[in-house]
């Protein structure tokens, strides 16, 4: 059963507001259903500003508090990104910042200023479901644009107060009707939102490149590279080796500083390993429902055959079919079609979690 703005009870909500199209058009839609809203600006970076979401917020006629959580986010966020990438991991920092900042922090502003909601402009539902009696997160009408992946680490009781106006509108639908009522939409904003160029170019500011060898699994080494920080798990282009089959990024190595390559099907995986899981409704209260992972934001989802906890808080997921270059630190999530059962992280065996990460 959907969580719609008509069910919910108490009527004062703080939106996390960046001015951009998405978080404009939410705030609209809660002031239009008779919310009183009001506005919150999270400053994450040095050279940030709130001019836009001023200007949002002015034409929407709602007050704005602007909050500066630049040392919160270098700490939760950069500094991870970096870490991870020395550790020769894929971050997820937009998944992480939901967790550790937006709505974290939006959460625990809401219990301190006496609100009765929070909401993100989000394409994803808040449903109660019946089975399991609590909210959860069901996938967003849009499909091309559907974020409930990136709320996989969010704290599930977060989800009791979390109002997300967008999941049953397309985003050409919020950008039509937020340029209706005087919005400029000027395009998406970028994929990383602290870094404005190519992220080997702020990486190489804090990790020095340390060329090395790339090699095959049986130790054969092919040829040069510039450093680890360069290649992702499943790239082929920009590789720079001459051989004679395609090759793949198959592992990143830090320990041996080699990038360990491959034919395409050592990169396509049968089974994973996931730890950190942040469940929002645990395995055996699902037992018996059909079960799907998603790897990566853009991958499709992939039936789950087995799923077996192991040790150290680790578990074995195997698959009913391949995945295509699972990278370890990326987010696993976990659906029962399209409800969100929670999500982890993909590791390597005596890999760090980004929990034991950022706290160092």
């Amino acid at each position: 059963m959907e969580v719609g703005l008509n069910k919910v009870k108490g009527n004062k909500v703080l939106v996390g507001f960046s001015g951009g199209v998405d978080s404009f058009y939410t705030a609209y839609l809660l002031k239009e259903k008779g919310f009183k809203v009001h506005l919150i600006y999270f400053k994450l970076l040095e050279e940030g500003n709130s001019e836009k979401p001023r200007r949002s917020a002015k034409l929407l006629n709602l007050p704005l508090t602007v909050i500066d959580l630049t040392k919160e986010f270098k700490k939760t966020v950069i500094d991870y990104f970096i870490r991870y990438y020395r550790l020769g991991l894929t971050p997820n920092p937009c998944a992480v910042c939901n967790r550790e900042i937006k709505l974290k922090y939006l959460f625990k502003l809401k219990e301190e200023l006496g609100f009765d909601h929070i909401a993100t402009g989000h394409y994803a539902r808040v449903i109660y479901s019946r089975e399991f009696k609590r909210n959860l997160i069901k996938r967003g009408k849009d499909r091309k644009k559907e974020q409930s992946y990136f709320l996989s680490l969010v704290e599930r009781e977060i989800f009791d107060s979390l109002l997300l106006p967008l999941g049953e509108l397309t985003k050409e639908e919020v950008v039509e009707r937020a340029r209706e009522l005087g919005f400029e939409y000027r395009g998406e904003s970028q994929d990383v939102c602290f870094i404005p160029g190519d992220y080997t170019d702020f990486l190489k500011k804090y990790i020095k490149p340390r060329p090395g060898v790339f090699k095959l699994k049986d130790g054969t080494v092919v040829g040069k590279h510039k450093g680890l920080f360069y290649y992702t798990v499943g790239q082929r282009r920009g590789l720079g080796i001459s051989y004679k089959h395609p090759l793949y990024v198959v592992e990143l190595s830090p320990r041996e500083n080699a990038v360990i390559v491959g034919r395409k099907d050592e990169v396509q995986k049968e089974e994973l390993l996931v730890w950190n899981l942040n469940w929002h409704v645990k395995p055996e209260e699902f037992k018996g429902l059909p079960l799907q992972v998603q790897v990566r934001y853009r991958s499709k989802p992939v039936e789950v055959r087995e799923l077996k906890y192991l040790n150290s808080g680790i578990y074995c997921v195997k698959l009913a079919a391949k995945v295509e270059a699972p990278a370890p630190g990326q987010v696993c999530a976990f659906y029962s079609n399209d409800l969100l059962l929670g999500g982890g992280e993909i590791t390597r065996e005596g890999a760090k979690g980004w929990r034991e990460a950022s706290s160092q």
